[in-house]
């Protein structure tokens, strides 16, 4: 009886059926133009809007002249002080094979996801194999010319590893699963709990 009243609780409750599927929870779809940033990297900082794990970015993206395989790095950031986080969170490589001359959007996933927590920012750097303007080829990224997302900015990354704000925004989302609620885990325990009385 009582493990038929936890199974019920656990019901109730919501315990989880099924995974999250990945889903895009930042997304800045405005550009006014396409414009090479190579080969300096380019960069985008992003404020997490949730607590989940990333697994992808999107980026709005054409090539030219064959274009670049390019490398998307996942990094913590100080929007005070304009700093990279001294550790790649995560890492991903978009092939230029799978760029088009026609800007569209492409993901670049990470290949291993990565925690983030609300109300932090972070930052991606985009650095392109081949350097840009060149005949072996390079890409462009749609951007916006204002500052339309509010929570980071398009960066430059110079020499050394400076970086510089810019009053603009790539257009990119985040692609990512969200993390279970406390509620949901609850659940789950209640449910595992459950289910080894019932086995026992």
């Amino acid at each position: 009886m009582k493990t038929q009243h936890i199974a019920l609780l656990a019901l109730l409750f919501g315990a989880p059926t099924t995974v999250h599927a990945a889903t895009i929870v930042i997304s800045q779809p405005i550009s006014t133009s396409l414009a090479d940033y190579s080969p300096a990297s380019s960069a985008q900082s992003f404020t997490a809007n949730g607590n989940y794990s990333i697994t992808a970015i999107n980026l709005y993206i054409s090539s030219s002249a064959g274009g670049s395989d390019i490398t998307l790095r996942l990094y913590d950031f100080d929007s005070l002080a304009s700093k990279l986080g001294s550790v790649v969170r995560g890492s991903g490589t978009l092939l230029e094979s799978s760029i088009s001359p026609a800007a569209a959007w492409k993901t670049v996933t990470l290949a291993t996801s990565v925690n983030v927590t609300s109300g932090a920012t972070y930052a991606f750097t985009i650095t392109p194999k081949d350097p840009g303007g060149s005949a072996t080829g390079w890409n462009n990224y749609g951007v916006s010319s204002a500052d339309v997302y509010a929570g980071g900015n398009r960066l430059n990354i110079g020499s050394g590893g400076s970086v510089s704000k810019q009053v603009s925004d790539l257009r990119f989302q985040v692609v990512a699963v969200p993390e279970p609620s406390t509620l949901l885990l609850f659940a789950a325990a209640v449910t595992i709990t459950a289910t080894r009385r019932k086995m026992t």
